[in-house]
């Protein structure tokens, strides 16, 4: 594996690659970081040129102290695509990085050539999980006390990205989780919520999608129906239930995650 940074618009992009072969986009959640993405690129880089990347504002990736948006973030991948030497990428995304995918395949279709969504929506998160979110971020950028901190995010991960007992079935994994989540700049926290609050619903939209897709789902999602609803609104698209495991389905189950991704992207190659 080898670290860089790409300079994406002036911002910079902390990335992970490995591998060789069609372009594999591997990119994380709210809170989370390219390190929880780096099972499915040790086991995905056997075919795949595998990029994983901190989204603005995560881990060693810049920011815009004014905020960022969604539509962003789509701009943002497009760019690295070709910062990367590529015309065209496969996507694999959990939860932001799922609902950032579906908006590329929309905007961009010829720099798709098929997506992973996991666990991530076509609208935003109700009202109640945006304040969750931006209470949590609150904490994290003004609370001094480090033991405090830690305590907020332990309580925010796991109820809030996890199946039930996966904290105590996998501490070490959880605890690299909470290490991710605490690595994110203090400054930048805050503005983290300000993507999924930015997202204008796509759900009249699913039926342009065009690229291969596969909906990959969590048996503990907390919106159990909705990955069956994405894999039938989206035309051809594929969905697969990855049992005992939460929103960060690629945490609570890394092989299983990976198998998964590994067998419905090299059926399209």
């Amino acid at each position: 594996m080898k670290d860089y940074i790409l300079d994406i618009n002036g911002i910079a992009y902390a990335c992970t690659e490995a591998g060789t072969g069609p372009l594999l986009l591997l990119c994380h959640g709210t809170f989370g970081g390219r390190r929880l993405m780096l099972p499915q690129v040790r086991y995905l880089s056997r075919w795949f040129r595998c990029v994983a990347f901190d989204w603005r504002g995560h881990g060693g990736s810049g920011y815009d102290p004014a905020g960022w948006t969604a539509d962003d973030l789509v701009e943002d991948v497009a760019r690295i695509i070709a910062a990367l030497g590529e015309r065209e990428a496969m996507i694999a995304g959990v939860s932001q990085g799922g609902a950032i995918g579906m908006r590329v395949a929309l905007k961009y279709p010829e720099k798709l050539r098929a997506l992973v969504n996991m666990c991530g929506g076509p609208g935003g998160p109700p009202p109640a999980a945006v304040e969750r979110i931006y209470g949590f971020a609150r904490i994290f950028a003004m609370e001094r006390d480090e033991a405090a901190r830690r305590a907020a995010a332990i309580d925010f991960a796991a109820d809030y990205f996890h199946a039930p007992g996966f904290t105590e079935r996998e501490p070490e994994r959880f605890a690299e989780e909470i290490d991710v989540i605490l690595s994110h700049p203090r400054e930048s926290v805050g503005l983290l919520p300000c993507v999924p609050e930015s997202y204008v619903d796509i759900t009249p939209r699913l039926g342009a999608i065009a690229c291969p897709t596969l909906i990959l789902w969590a048996s503990h999602e907390a919106r159990p129906t909705l990955g069956a609803a994405l894999a039938a609104a989206i035309p051809g698209a594929q969905l697969v239930t990855i049992q005992n495991a939460g929103h960060h389905v690629n945490v609570d189950a890394p092989e299983e995650t990976s198998k998964a991704i590994e067998t419905f992207l090299r059926t399209i190659e």
